[in-house]
């Protein structure tokens, strides 16, 4: 089945092909998404020069080319107009075939044939800076951005809460990195308890990594019988975390005392919420005077 052949009228950039089979000038090769046209005939095994950008008359299918510049394609077993069918045409379907190039005329569903501009090695998938026409020749600034304005791209300096090194490493402004509040909490005796009292809020909103308790004494003797039990809910009273301290988990007096997982939910506070500490021991499990440790992330501005 042979192919129509194309017709060079200014040929472009030439690549080397190893014929799988015998090639005659004008066929057109696809490899991967390169479409080529043979500047002269081949044997089986042999090399042959095919031409990847340029100006060509093509074998067509019936596609309706009604304007200039419309991206046309390669079908390998297209229906050419005055060609064998099945023999491979050029057309306007995108789908299931190769990007080759644009029209340069225009060309109804009954003309046999098209003039093209070649130019596959540049479509869409395989552009070149180049063919960016508003990215401009700047001076480039470690660290910036290229950023569509609607008009054009340009290169502008990040800002915000985050900084941005030349090494792509991203950064929070330190308003928004990890902050800790050190809240002092009065002591309680044995059978002491403390209600739930509001002790901290920010601002901002945030959201709550990690509380724990820092003592400066002793807990007195904790049991099964006798425990410390530590409560933080939020501002609407929804539990964040609580502790309890007994035989088998006593706190430590020499380390922060951390509460462990916080509710996934109720961690996050708005801004201006609060938290509040409740503080319960045993006849003979007693607090001594500390500070809540309160790890958290600041969110928005």
């Amino acid at each position: 089945m042979a192919q129509v052949p194309c017709e060079p009228h200014k040929s472009g950039n030439v690549v080397s092909y190893t014929a799988a089979a015998a090639v005659s000038i004008g066929d057109v090769i696809v490899q991967g998404n390169l479409v080529g046209i043979a500047n002269h005939d081949a044997a089986t095994g042999e090399t042959v020069a095919l031409d990847v950008t340029g100006v060509f008359t093509v074998p067509k299918d019936n596609s309706n080319l009604s304007s200039v510049g419309s991206p046309v394609y390669w079908d390998a077993d297209g229906n050419p107009v005055d060609g064998e069918v099945g023999s491979g045409a050029f057309t306007a379907t995108a789908t299931g075939n190769t990007f080759a190039g644009w029209n340069l005329e225009i060309a109804g569903a009954e003309a046999g044939s098209v003039r093209i501009l070649l130019r596959s090695a540049n479509d869409a998938d395989t552009m070149a800076l180049d063919d960016l026409s508003d990215v401009g020749t700047i001076a480039h600034t470690a660290g910036a951005i290229i950023v569509g304005d609607g008009n054009s791209y340009e290169e502008v300096a990040v800002s915000g809460d985050v900084a941005l090194a030349s090494t792509g490493a991203v950064t929070l402004n330190a308003a928004h990195a990890e902050q800790t509040a050190y809240i002092p909490v009065a002591a309680l005796e044995a059978n002491g308890d403390l209600s739930s009292t509001l002790l901290w809020a920010h601002p901002r909103a945030c959201e709550l990594v990690s509380i724990g308790y820092l003592s400066a004494g002793s807990f007195g003797t904790v049991t099964n019988d006798s425990t410390a039990v530590f409560a933080v809910t939020d501002g609407a009273d929804n539990a964040i975390v609580s502790k309890t301290y007994n035989t088998a988990t006593q706190p430590s007096t020499t380390a922060i005392n951390d509460f462990g997982s916080l509710n996934e939910t109720n961690k996050a506070l708005t801004a201006g919420e609060g938290i509040k500490l409740a503080i319960t021991n045993g006849s003979t499990a007693a607090t001594p005077a500390g500070v809540l440790v309160v790890r958290y992330i600041p969110t928005n501005a």
